[in-house]
């Protein structure tokens, strides 16, 4: 699962706070620049909707006019009468002409006759023959027909028609500032353009007028031009609409411009915000940071903590500068007062093996001293494995106090000189050959005691039992360590005697020399193994630890540094 984490650097998150900070900023901002687009874009609606009321109210004035002025008309007898003359003259003597955009009159007999008329010929055909009211286009443009009864005494005497121009200038009352069409529409899907600003084309009809019949609230669509119009419509009779027309490509283009504009405009202006905040956290929070780290840098090469305070820092960063200068020259001076402990304890632990090894070596001159006096073999030669054992102690606890490494050992350089002393001492310098093979192995005293003691039993074994009546032999010890484990072996080409056996009135029973080395071994927790094939094998492996000691100091630093830890990071 994708788990989204935060920046790894301080300008990162910053940076990253900023911009989630900008995030309401930005949606408002979003929301202001499409309000603005949308009303911008929606323009021609509010044009297209103010027209067609304006067209609507107009020609309900104009409508009403024409009826009151037939009402009157109706009651004049005059136009009832049979002779054309009459009805004629009561036509001319009418204030009909007081009408603007009146273009014809025609009363009408009952059984469908003309009495009279007035106006051009194609008006008077239309005024004959259309289901009135109705619309159609003359050659000065939109007309209206409307008809009202005439009665007399209850008696019908007919009807009398009239036509009305009602183009667009009588029905806006101006020119409207953007070009503007309109179309009076009947119920059979006929439009009747009302010219309104040149031309009503039929061109700019909307596709479909399924959509915008009924409709009270402007409609934006393409027109049949493909062009994209702002549409209004209005129902002035049962059978008749206005319908209004703004061309809307050139609005809406323009607010989609200003919209891109905007939008630029924000993402610059966030741009700018996050330049201005990398820039700023470099120089008042990451610059000062980089100082300190570099400090501490040097510092933990083991150079002074030399980070001064910025003033111009935040003051978080100054306590936290300050903080860590106290927590530095407190470790400081623990770990020089830890030093000089350590130091002072390495001085007494080499005096102390210094007194060891004299006494050893004191002990040992006795033994050897007893063993000169005893005319027994078999005691001695006990007095003798006695003196290696202490000289082989004795020249451990000079190791480690020569070299100035109290708590490890070089074992390669240990081993060589343990086991040529042990040789010289049997003087089989001459015919047996000594093979030292170890590495350099730092060893911790408490190992390699038993280490020790184990290497001077088998080599004196074979010294002394491998090569009998003065037989030349080798006699091989090999020290190999892989990671934490080490592996001693120790084998000779001699006889291979019952390494260390002696015979007893019990029968044969390990010696003291065999189970010198299981103790050892069992002390060190390794694994030994005895091979007596062609000579005898000792192999012992164990694991390697360091030294306690060591140890013990090292958990006195770490819970030094964690108690002022704390102060650091304050």
């Amino acid at each position: 699962m994708w788990v989204m984490r935060p920046p790894a650097t301080v300008r990162g998150r910053l940076v990253g706070l900023l911009m989630l900070a900008s995030v309401p900023v930005c949606i408002m901002a979003l929301l202001v620049a499409w309000q603005n687009y949308t009303m911008v874009a929606r323009q021609t609606d509010q044009i297209a909707l103010v027209t067609r009321e304006a067209v609507a109210s107009r020609f309900d004035a104009i409508r009403d006019e024409a009826a009151f002025l037939l009402d009157r008309l109706t009651h004049d007898l005059r136009i009832t009468s049979s002779d054309p003359a009459v009805c004629q003259a009561a036509l001319d003597a009418s204030d009909a002409s007081s009408l603007r955009g009146l273009v014809g009159l025609a009363v009408i007999a009952p059984d469908g006759r003309v009495r009279c008329a007035d106006g051009v010929p194609a008006i008077r055909a239309e005024l004959l023959t259309a289901e009135l009211p109705a619309v159609f286009l003359a050659d000065t443009g939109a007309v209206l027909t409307l008809s009202s009864p005439v009665s007399h005494a209850g008696e019908n005497m007919g009807r009398i028609r009239g036509a009305v121009r009602i183009d667009a200038p009588r029905l806006v009352g101006r020119e409207p500032a953007t070009p503007v069409m309109a179309w009076l529409v009947q119920s059979d899907g006929r439009a009747v353009p009302l010219d309104v600003s040149a031309s009503g084309s039929a061109e700019a009809l909307p596709e479909s007028m399924a959509a915008i019949n009924g409709s009270a609230v402007p409609l934006m669509a393409r027109g049949a031009d493909g062009q994209l119009y702002s549409y209004a419509a209005a129902r002035v009779t049962p059978a008749l609409q206005v319908l209004v027309a703004v061309p809307a490509d050139k609005t809406v283009a323009g607010a989609r411009a200003v919209l891109i504009r905007r939008l630029g405009e924000l993402g610059l202006g966030l741009l700018i915000g996050i330049i201005l905040v990398a820039v700023g956290a470099s120089h008042a929070v990451v610059a000062p940071l980089r100082r300190v780290i570099d400090a501490v840098r040097r510092w933990r090469e083991g150079g002074p903590f030399d980070a001064i305070p910025d003033a111009a820092a935040p003051a978080e960063l100054q306590e936290l500068t300050r903080s860590f200068g106290e927590a530095t020259e407190a470790l400081t001076k623990r770990e020089t007062q830890l030093r000089a402990a350590m130091t002072q304890q390495d001085l007494l632990m080499q005096e102390i093996h210094h007194r060891v090894k004299n006494n050893l070596q004191v002990v040992a001159s006795l033994l050897n001293l007893q063993a000169s006096r005893i005319r027994l073999p078999e005691a001695k030669a006990e007095f003798q494995s006695a003196r290696d054992r202490v000289r082989a102690l004795a020249t451990l606890h000079r190791h480690l106090y020569a070299y100035g490494e109290v708590h490890t050992i070089n074992m390669r350089s240990f081993l060589k000189e343990l086991c040529g002393q042990l040789l010289q001492a049997m003087g089989g310098t001459d015919r047996i050959t000594l093979n030292i093979e170890a590495s350099e192995l730092q060893i911790s005293s408490d190992q390699a005691v038993p280490m020790a003691l184990i290497v001077t039993e088998a080599v004196s074994n074979a010294a002394k039992y491998a090569f009998p009546g003065g037989r030349r032999g080798k006699i091989t010890v090999r020290l190999i360590t892989e990671r934490d484990v080490a592996r001693l072996v120790i084998e000779d080409d001699g006889i291979g005697i019952p390494a260390g056996r002696i015979e007893t009135e019990t029968g044969i029973r390990d010696g003291i020399g065999l189970q010198l080395i299981r103790g050892f071994a069992r002390q060190l927790g390794a694994t030994l193994t005895v091979t007596e094939d062609l000579g005898t094998r000792y192999d012992v492996e164990l694991r390697l630890r360091r030294s306690a000691a060591r140890e013990h100091a090292t958990e006195l630093l770490a819970e030094d540094g964690a108690e002022d830890a704390p102060q650091a990071a304050g």
